[in-house]
């Protein structure tokens, strides 16, 4: 983990402003500016908890490049108040509140007091939730203080004030627990939000029932559709906008919970045929195959890098 202290604001510049994607900051008191930050990797995801006195932080267009591994942030309010603007929207976060925001366009964040916030910043696949369905909520307040925030947002807290406890296996299973968690919250918001938009309540409702069968064997688009009361070919069209086939999305989601029960030490006594036939894979071959084809390498391999082989 690495921890910063009582940084100037040309240090916190050259820290801050071009760890994830070139950013531009600006402060109320350059001079009188402070700031702290402690921060650890895990896998694919970064994790900040970072405090700091008044500024603003500015991802410009003119420094988005196609070229560069776009990722989402996510930010949560711990002290202080923060404003987050993206894609025509606004957020005022009080302490307990989150935000998303895309690094793939532009936005603003302003700190008007002094603050604390956690950020969080991975890829986009890591939530089981579309980017056209994101992109509907960036710049969002997520309430902390009702509904299912209330749960989620004390969880996040915790993490944030035990950042070097997240190591090894069990920080990756905390992690996978968080973003299990945080996919949970958005979809709160994309239902409530759905009210206005019958199309984006049907085609989220259908990826919560896909991720709740995954074990169907039976799970396919026509089951799907009937669930749903929907033709075959209406349900092709839903997913046909958000650039899926209805077979494609349920292979990617089988695959990666097949990858997250690879990864846990519970479950090192589980053979690979095991999981993989949990989520609906019988042929071992044709699972590996699979596998190595959107990891990178076996399902064993991925075992033994992830588990500790004395456990």
């Amino acid at each position: 983990m690495e921890s910063y202290e009582s940084l100037s604001f040309h240090d916190w510049i050259r820290l801050v402003g071009n760890r994830f994607v070139p950013l531009s900051i600006s402060a109320v008191s350059p001079k009188e500016f402070s700031g702290n930050f402690r921060t650890r990797n895990i896998g694919s995801t970064s994790i900040t908890d970072i405090q700091a006195s008044p500024h603003s932080v500015h991802r410009q267009m003119h420094a988005i490049r196609r070229d560069q591994n776009h990722h989402l942030k996510l930010s949560m309010q711990l002290e202080g108040s923060g404003l987050v603007l993206q894609d025509g929207r606004s957020a005022r976060l009080e302490p307990g509140d989150v935000a998303i925001y895309d690094t793939s366009r532009p936005y603003t964040i302003e700190y008007d007091e002094p603050m604390r916030s956690l950020v969080m910043v991975f890829p986009h696949k890591m939530l089981g939730i579309s980017a056209h369905l994101v992109q509907t909520m960036t710049a969002s307040r997520l309430a902390g203080d009702t509904g299912i925030g209330r749960v989620i947002c004390p969880f996040m807290q915790h993490m944030a004030e035990n950042l070097d406890e997240l190591d090894g296996v069990n920080g990756s299973r905390i992690m996978n627990s968080a973003f299990e968690l945080i996919t949970a919250l958005i979809s709160s918001e994309l239902q409530t939000m759905a009210a206005a938009s019958p199309s984006m309540l049907t085609i989220e409702t259908v990826r919560l029932f896909i991720d709740s069968h995954l074990s169907d064997y039976e799970l396919n688009t026509d089951s799907i559709a009937k669930a749903h009361f929907i033709s075959a070919r209406q349900l092709q069209y839903l997913f046909k906008e958000e650039d899926l086939t209805v077979s494609s999305y349920i292979r990617s989601r089988r695959l990666e919970r097949c990858r997250l029960d690879l990864e846990d030490s519970a479950l090192h006594r589980r053979s690979i045929l095991q999981i993989a036939q949990a989520y609906g894979f019988n042929d071992l071959s044709h699972f590996s195959k699979l596998f190595k084809a959107t990891y990178g390498c076996s399902p064993r391999e991925h075992r033994a890098s992830r588990i500790p082989a004395n456990i």
